[in-house]
C-alpha cells in the first residue's frame, strides 16, 4: 500500500508502508524509477539490475525511534556496463543513519551537557555522537590557531599599572608562551622578552614592562 505522506528529510521519497512496532516506528521506503546517468561513461539510462534493503536510523517520530528500510535500487548502464545506486535525498553513501539525523545531533551535540546524554536521546553510541561532535568542531576550527596539547597557566608578580600580579599562558610541552595579560593602560607598549621565572622552577615568565 502506497502513502503519500511528508516526513521531515523523506521528501520526494515514496513510503510503501508504516509499522508502529512496540518501541519503535518502522518506514519501508524506495524512490521513484527514473532515469540515471552512469558515473563512468555518463551515459542516461534506466535499466535497473538489482535490489536490496538498507536499514538506516532516522530521527524520533512521535517520540519512539524511527527506522527506514530503504529498498536501495542499482542500475546497470547499457552502454559500459557498469553498476551504480541511484540517487536519493536522505542517506550518504556508506552511511547507516540519515541526513536529517545527522544534521539533529551535530546541532545537539554542540549545546548538549554530555555526550552520554545526547547518546541516549538519539539511541546511538557515545563514540557514534562523539565522532559526529568531532567532525562539527574541526569544520568550525578551521583557519584559527591550534592549541597546544597541554597549557600552563601560571601566576607571578609584576610591578606594573595593571596589578600586583601578571597570569602568563605557555606551551606545556615547549614552554612556548602563548598570552599574557596585557595592561589595560599600556596597550601601545611593545611585548617584553621571554625570561625563566624565579627561582629558576622552569616555569616561563615575562620581563615587567617599564
Amino acid at each position: 500500500m502506497n502513502r503519500n505522506i511528508f516526513l521531515p528529510g523523506l521528501k520526494d521519497v515514496k513510503i510503501n508502508k508504516v509499522e508502529i512496532c512496540e518501541h519503535s516506528i518502522h518506514l519501508y521506503v524506495e524512490m521513484p524509477v527514473k532515469p540515471h546517468r552512469c558515473p563512468r561513461c555518463g551515459t542516461e539510462g534506466r535499466k535497473i539490475h538489482d535490489y536490496r534493503i538498507q536499514k538506516i536510523r532516522h530521527f524520533k517520530w512521535f517520540e519512539r525511534p524511527t527506522v527506514i528500510f530503504y529498498r536501495k535500487r542499482r542500475y546497470a548502464c547499457q552502454t559500459c556496463g557498469k553498476r551504480f545506486a541511484e540517487e536519493n535525498p536522505f542517506v550518504e553513501r556508506y552511511q547507516r543513519f540519515s541526513k536529517e539525523w545527522n544534521q539533529a545531533v551535530n546541532v545537539r551535540s554542540i549545546h548538549a551537557k554530555t555526550f552520554k546524554d545526547l547518546a541516549s536521546q538519539f539511541g546511538a553510541s557515545v563514540s557514534t555522537v562523539i565522532r559526529r561532535f568531532d567532525a562539527v568542531a574541526k569544520k568550525e576550527l578551521q583557519g584559527h590557531p591550534q592549541l597546544p596539547k597541554v597549557i600552563a597557566i601560571d601566576e607571578y608578580k609584576g610591578d606594573t599599572r595593571a596589578g600586583k600580579y601578571q597570569v602568563i599562558i605557555t606551551d606545556g610541552q615547549t614552554g612556548e608562551p602563548q598570552d599574557f595579560a596585557k595592561p589595560e593602560e599600556e596597550d601601545d607598549q611593545p611585548l617584553p622578552e621571554k625570561v625563566w621565572g624565579p627561582g629558576g622552577n622552569g616555569h616561563y615568565g615575562y620581563e615587567p614592562f617599564l
